[in-house]
């Protein structure tokens, strides 16, 4: 049931300037059918041809109504319900995993070392140098780069257990050869167990660029996980990646 109502709302949204040129053509149609009615009644002079024409009336205004609530629903669903909806979770898409594709290369030949006959070195001497008594510094500990599986799918900053407070800039790359559009999300914990929207859902693909920004003060001080999806045409998508950080405001 949910699959269809997710395809419900992609046709709404993919097809909505037709639809709303279908409901015009149906509401004026259904008014021609009314005035032709009302014409009658007026001119008419026997009960049952005005019983009849009546009838006719109270049908089209009917259908001008129920087209009205069409457009109203309409434009509820495309302008209110959409922005708020994870439409490719109803729809129940199966991930598409991309596998790598090996590269072949030419074998090089090694040359033999021609044998040779050993030269006899001194050996060298050994000299004490004196040892420093003062503390040697610790090496500073650095979050690593991102390294994603799909680079097409790929938050590159901010990385996974990097500290980060205040406006947060989210950089990476959501592209896919049919690409439809991307969505950044955010979990609370390490392993979430529910998902939010950052914005909306993006309709143009960005490589090594900005995907969303995201103000960590709605959010308490702790373990927080960025999602990325990029869906195609067809209502797939890739594994998402995440990234899991730690915020301290």
């Amino acid at each position: 049931m949910l699959s269809v109502l997710g395809q419900v709302v992609n046709i709404i949204d993919q097809y909505a300037i037709w639809l709303y040129a279908a409901c015009l053509v149906v509401a004026l149609l259904y008014l021609r059918a009314y005035l032709v009615a009302r014409r009658e009644q007026v001119n008419t002079t026997f009960t049952i041809e005005k019983e009849v024409a009546v009838h006719r009336e109270g049908r089209a205004m009917t259908g001008i109504g129920l087209t009205l609530v069409a457009v109203v629903a309409l434009t509820a669903v495309k302008y209110y319900l959409m922005p708020t909806l994870d439409v490719q979770g109803l729809m129940e898409p199966t991930p598409t995993h991309t596998l790598p594709i090996p590269t072949l290369t030419e074998p090089t030949a090694t040359p033999t070392p021609e044998p040779s006959t050993p030269t006899p070195r001194p050996e060298p001497t050994s000299i004490q140098w004196p040892t420093s008594s003062a503390p040697q510094p610790q090496p500073t500990s650095v979050p690593a780069a991102a390294t994603c599986p799909d680079p097409n799918v790929c938050l590159a900053r901010p990385v996974a257990g990097q500290t980060v407070s205040g406006l947060v800039s989210i950089v990476g790359t959501a592209n896919h050869g049919e690409f439809q559009f991307y969505k950044v999300e955010y979990g609370i914990g390490s392993d979430p167990a529910g998902w939010f929207t950052i914005g909306d859902v993006h309709r143009s693909p960005v490589i090594n660029g900005q995907l969303a920004q995201f103000n960590t003060s709605v959010v308490p001080n702790g373990a927080l996980t960025f999602r990325l999806t990029v869906v195609d045409k067809t209502g797939n998508y890739p594994t998402p990646y995440r990234v899991t950080v730690q915020v301290q405001n």
